[in-house]
């Protein structure tokens, strides 16, 4: 499992963040309605990893018939708009802005409350700035008293994650790398 961890870069990060626990009972209905119905915004996200997996396709067009790449432009902003519309989430409101310790595959935070371990939990992360959001079936795997505030530091390992949630993760990663050695090299 460490391996698996580690495989990701981590970062420390700033999120807003709601997480509900998941019931014995509720297990495999949850499983089954996070693979089956896809959340609107792994929708979303998934139909911009399929645009970002055929942007070299995009890029011949754009060169070859300059109007139909245009055109195509306007589409995916479009439908993007669209799905700001309609995406609404019902526990934006209860989100909470967290320090985060955030891989692709896992995410650590300070909780005031003890989770147990081996507990399944839905997370719904809005990522910042940038707003992209993401929902994700974590199990807990480490649990620490948190030495510099009161509560406890909780580790989760995503165990169920849309690919193009992944990616969102990823890229988000790597734009905060890129920003933080910008900074650095600004200093």
């Amino acid at each position: 499992m460490t391996d698996e961890r580690r495989r990701y870069y981590r970062i420390d990060d700033e999120v807003l963040i709601f997480s509900r626990v998941i019931t014995e009972a509720q297990i495999d209905e949850c499983l089954e309605d996070f693979w089956a119905n896809e959340h609107a915004f792994s929708i979303r996200n998934n139909y911009n990893f399929q645009i970002e997996q055929h942007i070299a396709d995009r890029h011949k067009i754009e060169s070859k018939m300059p109007e139909l790449g245009r055109y195509l432009n306007v589409l995916e902003k479009q439908i993007d708009r669209i799905t700001d519309k309609i995406i609404v989430d019902e526990d934006e409101h209860s989100m909470m802005r967290k320090s985060v310790n955030l891989s692709a595959q896992g995410i650590a935070f300070h909780a005031d409350q003890a989770s147990q371990q081996d507990e399944l939990v839905e997370l719904k992360l809005k990522l910042l700035p940038t707003g992209l959001r993401l929902v994700t079936i974590a199990r807990v795997v480490l649990i620490e008293e948190d030495d510099e505030q009161t509560g406890f530091r909780v580790s989760f390992d995503f165990e169920h994650l849309h690919e193009a949630d992944r990616e969102i993760l990823i890229k988000h990663i790597h734009g905060k790398q890129i920003e933080s050695l910008g900074n650095a090299q600004e200093s």
